[in-house]
C-alpha cells in the first residue's frame, strides 16, 4: 500500500514482541482508536483506518521442528490458520518468532487455554532471545578486545565523541537484548506456574523504557555514521603540516646530539613533518616525523628516524593509561624493557628496545602531558641514556 495513502497510518512500535502481553494490549488499544494493524515490524507498524471497535490480538509462538538450526517461519502452517479461523481468529502477519492473530468476536475461545502448553510453545522465542543476548555480549567483548590493546584510551582521547557514541550504542543494544530476554523468561515462568497471561497489561511503562533506549540507540548510531563520514572527509584532505619556528615541547634530532642536522631528502620516507590535531580531551596533539643525521666534525653522531607522539590532555588521570596505549603500539618493534637513568621532573617513564638496539622507544609522563618517542639507531651511534636524558630535559622544561 503506498505511503501517501491517507487510510494507511504508521506508528512506532512501543513494545517489542518479546513483551507479549504489553504488545497485545497496545494493539487492542489502537483498534479501539480505529487503527487496525496490517504489518508489525521491529520499529514501525502499519495500520489502516476503520471504525473503532474491540479487537483481541494474540501473539503465538512459531512452532519448532526440534533442531537448533531451524529457520524462523514466515507464516503458520495452512492447517493451523484454518483451525484458528474456524474459531474466529484471523492471521495478520509474522513478527520475529511470533504469529499475530486478531479476533473481533468477544465470545470466541482463546487460542491457548493451558498456560503450561503455551510456555512450551515459547521455546523458539526463548532460544532467539538467548542468542541475541549472548551475541550482544560477544560483540561488546570483541570491541573492547580489539580496541583495548593499545587503542582504547587513545581513541577516547583523540576521538572522544565517536568513542562515547560507539560505547553507548553497544551498551544500549546489550540492554535492549537483556530486556527482551527478561520479558520472555518472565512470561514463560508465570505460564509454567499455571498463571494465565494478562492480555490487557498496562503497556505504557514498557513503552517509555523501550522508547528511551531505542532513541538513544538510533541517535548514537546516526552520530557514529556522521562522525565517520567527517573523519573520512578529513582523512582524504591534506594533513595539517606546520613548520614551527618556536620551541617544540619535545626533542628533535637537533636536541639529541651536538652538530649539524642534515635532513633526509629521500621523498620515499615522507617524513620531516609535524601534524597538529585537537580534541575535547586533548587540546594539543602532535605527531612529529623526522628523518636525517647529525654531523659533527665530518662524523655521523646520530643517524636514523625519529617519531614523536605528544598529547597535552586535560587531566592527569588520562595520562598514565594513555601512556600504556602508546607503548603497546611499539611493542612488536621494541619488546625488551630497558633500564632508565634518573629523569628529574618526570612523573613516570618506561623504555624498550629490540635485541639489536635498532629500534628504541621511551614514553614519558608529566602531569597531563604524555610523550611517546620511537627512534632508530641502525649503527648504534648514540648512547641510549644520553638520548633519553636529553628527551626528558626538553619535555620536563615545557
Amino acid at each position: 500500500m503506498p505511503l501517501f495513502n491517507k487510510e494507511v497510518v504508521y506508528r512506532l512500535v512501543p513494545c517489542p514482541c518479546y513483551e507479549v502481553e504489553a504488545c497485545e494490549s497496545w494493539l487492542t488499544d489502537m483498534a479501539a482508536r480505529g487503527l487496525f494493524v496490517e504489518k508489525l515490524g521491529l520499529t514501525l507498524a502499519r495500520f489502516h483506518r476503520g471504525t473503532p471497535c474491540t479487537v483481541r490480538y494474540r501473539l503465538t509462538a512459531a512452532r519448532l521442528k526440534g533442531g537448533w538450526l531451524d529457520m524462523v517461519p514466515t507464516e503458520p502452517l495452512s492447517t493451523e490458520k484454518a483451525l484458528y479461523a474456524e474459531s474466529g481468529w484471523q492471521f495478520i502477519c509474522a513478527q520475529q518468532e511470533f504469529f499475530l492473530y486478531a479476533c473481533e468476536d468477544p465470545c470466541a475461545p482463546e487460542l491457548h487455554t493451558d498456560p503450561a502448553v503455551q510456555a512450551l510453545s515459547l521455546k523458539m522465542a526463548r532460544r532467539s532471545a538467548w542468542w541475541s543476548f549472548l551475541g550482544a555480549i560477544v560483540v561488546l567483548a570483541l570491541q573492547f578486545a580489539l580496541n583495548g590493546q593499545g587503542r582504547l584510551v587513545r581513541l577516547l582521547v583523540e576521538l572522544p565523541a565517536l568513542s562515547l557514541c560507539l560505547c553507548l550504542y553497544f551498551f544500549t543494544a546489550l540492554l535492549l537484548t537483556a530486556l527482551d530476554l527478561y520479558h520472555i523468561l518472565a512470561l514463560s515462568r508465570r505460564l509454567r506456574r499455571g498463571y494465565a497471561p494478562d492480555h490487557r497489561k498496562n503497556w505504557h511503562p514498557t513503552a517509555r523504557v523501550n522508547r528511551i533506549l531505542r532513541g538513544i540507540s538510533s541517535g548514537t548510531l546516526v552520530l557514529v555514521f556522521v562522525l565517520c563520514i567527517v573523519l573520512f572527509v578529513q582523512a582524504g584532505s591534506d594533513p595539517t603540516i606546520e613548520n614551527r619556528q618556536g620551541q617544540l615541547p619535545f626533542a628533535t634530532l637537533a636536541d639529541l646530539a651536538d652538530g649539524t642536522v642534515l635532513p633526509d631528502e629521500d621523498e620515499a620516507f615522507g617524513h620531516n613533518s609535524l601534524e597538529v590535531r585537537h580534541s575535547l580531551l586533548a587540546p594539543t596533539i602532535m605527531e612529529y616525523y623526522e628523518s636525517g643525521r647529525v654531523i659533527q666534525s665530518d662524523h655521523v653522531v646520530l643517524d636514523g628516524l625519529l617519531r614523536v607522539l605528544y598529547y597535552d590532555t586535560r587531566t592527569p588521570w588520562l595520562a598514565k593509561p594513555l601512556a600504556d596505549d602508546l607503548h603497546q603500539q611499539w611493542e612488536t618493534l621494541a619488546p625488551l624493557p630497558q633500564p632508565l637513568p634518573d629523569l628529574p621532573g618526570i612523573d613516570a617513564a618506561r623504555a624498550y628496545r629490540d635485541e639489536k638496539g635498532i629500534f628504541q622507544e621511551v614514553t614519558l609522563v608529566q602531569g597531563g602531558r604524555v610523550m611517546s618517542v620511537l627512534w632508530t639507531d641502525p649503527y648504534n651511534s648514540a648512547d641510549f641514556d644520553d638520548l633519553v636524558t636529553r628527551m626528558a630535559a626538553v619535555f620536563a622544561a615545557q
